[in-house]
Order: C-alpha cells, then sequence, then structure tokens
C-alpha cells in the first residue's frame, strides 16, 4: 500500500483557525505526509490550528515524533495547537511524555 492509502488528511479552515483531520495510520511511512500537510497549512499562518485524530487508527514512535515535529512547527509560526479526539491510550501517552520529557504537548480535548 502506498502512504496515502493508509493515512489521509483533511483540511476546514474558518477565520484563523485550520481543523486538520487525520485519517488511518501514522507511523514510519505516513509521517511525512502530516509534515507535508503541517507545513502547507502553516504556510497560510493560521491563529490556531486544531488536529483532529478521532479517526486514527495507529499510531507508533515515528508518530509521536511527527506530532512533536508539528508542535514545534506551530509554535515557530506563532500558531496555537490544540489536539482533539485522542484515544485514551495516546492520551495517556501524550501525558507521560509531558512528565518524562521536557517536550510540552499542546492542550489535549476530547
Amino acid at each position: 500500500m502506498r502512504a496515502d492509502q493508509l493515512l489521509q488528511t483533511h483540511t476546514v479552515w474558518w477565520g484563523g483557525t485550520v481543523l486538520l483531520c487525520v485519517e488511518g495510520e501514522l507511523d514510519i511511512a505516513t509521517a511525512p505526509l502530516l509534515d507535508q500537510t503541517a507545513t502547507s497549512v502553516l504556510a497560510a499562518g493560521p491563529e490556531l490550528l486544531c488536529l483532529d485524530l478521532t479517526a486514527l487508527t495507529f499510531c507508533d514512535m515515528t508518530g509521536l515524533h511527527a506530532l512533536r515535529r508539528l508542535t514545534d512547527q506551530t509554535a515557530a509560526a506563532h500558531t496555537r495547537l490544540h489536539l482533539a479526539g485522542l484515544h485514551p491510550r495516546l492520551r495517556y501517552t501524550l501525558t507521560r511524555l509531558k512528565t518524562l520529557s521536557p517536550w510540552t504537548p499542546p492542550v489535549l480535548q476530547n
């Protein structure tokens, strides 16, 4: 399977806010797709990026690194980042990362 078959992204804009929905698997094969989409979205200069992970079915360590890069990208672009629709296990992992490393994940919402 091609990476774009394993991970799809959809964006919806309203004003200075963009909703980026991620569907499928976020792993070594697909993380570059999220990176590319995020770069494209952030180039337009939104005030807020809401990353909806409701339809994310898998996330490995490479996916976690992609989320960290997204956090860094949004900070550099002076864009606020919110994560929404997190599976409880991913929420737990991100919360643990917050306590175990200097990285602070963005606001976590359901």
